[in-house]
């Protein structure tokens, strides 16, 4: 499912995405910005790309819920850089409004050597 929003600050309140990837604001259910849940789910996703599975799993749906909320997962990765576990972090921060912007992840040191374009389908 997919929104247009007029800008970076307004709120929502449809309750929608994969459970595992759902960002923490959504499940407390008081409204949310759209920017934010996404930054949230692409920390889930990087997470995931770097080790392997997704950072928050549980035998129960409220169990799931409990850990999101939380924000309670582990790295047992040690291979991973300072930079990118705090990259991680600061992506699967709890409180929206210590979460990184877009701008911040763009910017962030992790991704200083990232290129600009890739061209998947050559």
């Amino acid at each position: 499912m997919s929104r247009q929003v007029s800008s970076e600050t307004e709120r929502m309140s449809e309750q929608c995405g994969t459970p595992a990837y759902i960002a923490p604001e959504i499940l407390k259910d008081k409204g949310y910005e759209g920017f934010k849940v996404d930054v949230w789910s692409a920390g889930v996703c990087l997470y995931a790309m770097l080790i392997g599975t997704v950072p928050f799993k549980a035998a129960s749906m409220h169990e799931l819920h409990h850990l999101i909320i939380s924000g309670k997962y582990e790295i047992k990765e040690e291979k991973l850089s300072d930079s990118a576990l705090n990259l991680i972090s600061s992506l699967l921060e709890v409180d929206p409004k210590k979460r990184l912007s877009a701008y911040e992840v763009l910017s962030h040191p992790w991704l200083k050597d990232a290129i600009d374009e890739m061209d998947i389908f050559t």
